[in-house]
């Protein structure tokens, strides 16, 4: 393989670029909303685009994406939406190749971003490196002497649904799941939990910092349904109290998540990605490593934001192929 067309698709986003074997991109990287229910037709169209942008000959597609991957068939088994809906059995090999005649490598995005640390990014001399991903989910992958941790079907790597956080909180069925506390999607949902928490038993409002104040609202006045993550991150910068006190305690839920990946697979390196610790990266690192102590029984690992951006999933994506085809 000498060019690659390139994917990284989220839940939200969908990039495209096309790339060298050695990770060298030779286009720049093509940014347009996911369309989860015509990922296919989108993938088609965008290598279409990717061989006329570049007079490199494209001998290969890789595509890193959220979701249950099946490799062999070149299915996603089940992609998260923004929403919180799955979609189940998207093939997207099948359609690439009868349009593009050529071949198409399938990775789990977070496990491709764990490939795309040890071949192109924050790698140093560690053995073992781990990424995780805070994005609409969280996700993660292991990568240790340059092969990837893929578990009995290929699903290893979910750290998201790791259960440190309290029972009422849920993702896909999980109870306790990391993710519903401290993903895009589920930071809003906590900071709605503890506004709802703010009015006492006897009806008493809370104020920002906690305290008792029967004139404060109940509800801050930068928070509604409408809140995502990034405006919990804009009022806790801002100095509003309650925003800083929730993201407090995530952090603390980070911190147990990081410690859990570090106690079951010791790695040298764990490398943190996804939009919501690129967006946050000094927050969201000072916030882990401040609580981190207390959930480790192995060794404490470098812990470093990742160096690639929102670029990982290319990255990975041409990681998975040079392997495949090796």
């Amino acid at each position: 393989m000498d060019h690659v067309a390139a994917f990284g698709i989220g839940s939200t986003n969908f990039r495209a670029a096309v790339a060298t074997a050695e990770g060298e991109l030779l286009t720049e990287p093509a940014v347009e909303p996911t369309r989860p229910r015509g990922l296919a037709d989108q993938l088609v169209a965008a290598v279409e685009d990717l061989r006329a942008a570049t007079s490199s000959d494209v001998d290969g597609v890789a595509v890193s994406t959220t979701g249950l991957v099946d490799d062999n068939a070149g299915e996603i088994r089940a992609f998260d939406t923004p929403s919180g809906e799955t979609i189940d059995r998207i093939d997207v090999a099948t359609p690439v190749e009868a349009a593009h005649g050529l071949p198409v490598t399938l990775v789990n995005d977070c496990n491709a971003a764990a490939l795309g640390e040890w071949h192109f990014g924050a790698r140093r001399d560690e053995r073992c490196v781990a990424h995780v991903t805070f994005g609409t989910g969280i996700g993660g992958g292991v990568v240790e002497d340059g092969r990837a941790l893929r578990g009995e079907t290929g699903q290893a790597g979910e750290f998201g649904l790791l259960p440190v956080a309290p029972h009422e909180f849920e993702s896909t069925g999980v109870a306790g799941a990391w993710e519903a506390v401290a993903s895009g999607r589920g930071i809003p949902e906590y900071v709605a939990h503890r506004v709802a928490e703010r009015e006492g038993a006897d009806g008493e409002s809370l104020g920002d910092d906690g305290s008792a104040d029967g004139d404060a609202p109940t509800a801050p006045e930068w928070f509604d349904a409408d809140s995502t993550a990034a405006d919990v991150f804009a009022a806790a910068d801002a100095g509003e109290a309650f925003a800083e006190s929730c993201l407090d305690d995530i952090a603390r839920y980070n911190a147990a998540g990081i410690g859990a990946v570090c106690n079951a697979v010791e790695p040298g390196l764990i490398t943190l990605g996804g939009g919501v610790a690129l967006n946050n990266a000094e927050r969201v690192l000072a916030g882990i490593e401040d609580h981190l102590d207390r959930f480790l029984f192995v060794d404490r690992p470098a812990l470093r934001v990742t160096p690639l951006g929102d670029d990982v999933g290319l990255y990975g994506a041409v990681a998975a192929a040079r392997i495949e085809r090796t």
